[in-house]
């Protein structure tokens, strides 16, 4: 009995806090950013990656981005399909998209050469951004994103 007793107090011990997402954390705002085929941003030209696009874009930005999808869409097809959703810090998210979109670094997970296969294809290239802040919140919503949504180029599910 007494350790029963002990034992509950040491439960009484353990913080707690329940967060309601949908009031506080807004993910369905995220999400449906990203599953609509409104919002997406054209960077490719002619079978190829005009990075000039994402840098003007992330310089102009009042906010930066620190979320992203890369999505494809077939030659004479309106819809475009959400391929792959990233996060990186604010501050490197240019670079990280000229990983997935000009030049891998053999060291990440970078999707150049799937990007290239589409462009081969006759296919074009979008990417959707897309600001969280706090900036800590990125991952979170990556992981939420990967979780609820199918998308054939994540790895990690």
């Amino acid at each position: 009995m007494c350790n029963i007793g002990k034992k509950n107090r040491e439960l009484n011990k353990i913080g707690k806090l329940e967060i309601q997402e949908s009031e506080i954390l807004k993910y369905q705002e995220v999400e449906d950013f990203f599953v609509n085929n409104e919002n997406v941003i054209l960077v490719s030209r002619n079978g190829a990656i005009d990075f000039s696009i994402v840098t003007e874009l992330i310089k102009q930005a009042e906010s930066k981005p620190n979320l992203y999808g890369i999505l494809t869409k077939k030659q004479f097809e309106n819809n475009w399909k959400l391929q792959y959703i990233g996060q990186r810090k604010a501050k490197y998210i240019r670079d990280r998209l000229r990983q997935h979109l000009i030049k891998k670094d053999i060291r990440t997970g970078a999707q150049l050469e799937r990007v290239n296969q589409e462009l081969k294809n006759g296919g074009d290239i979008g990417i959707k951004l897309f600001s969280v802040k706090p900036d800590e919140l990125r991952q979170f919503y990556e992981q939420k994103l990967m979780n609820k949504i199918e998308t054939l180029w994540n790895k990690h599910r």
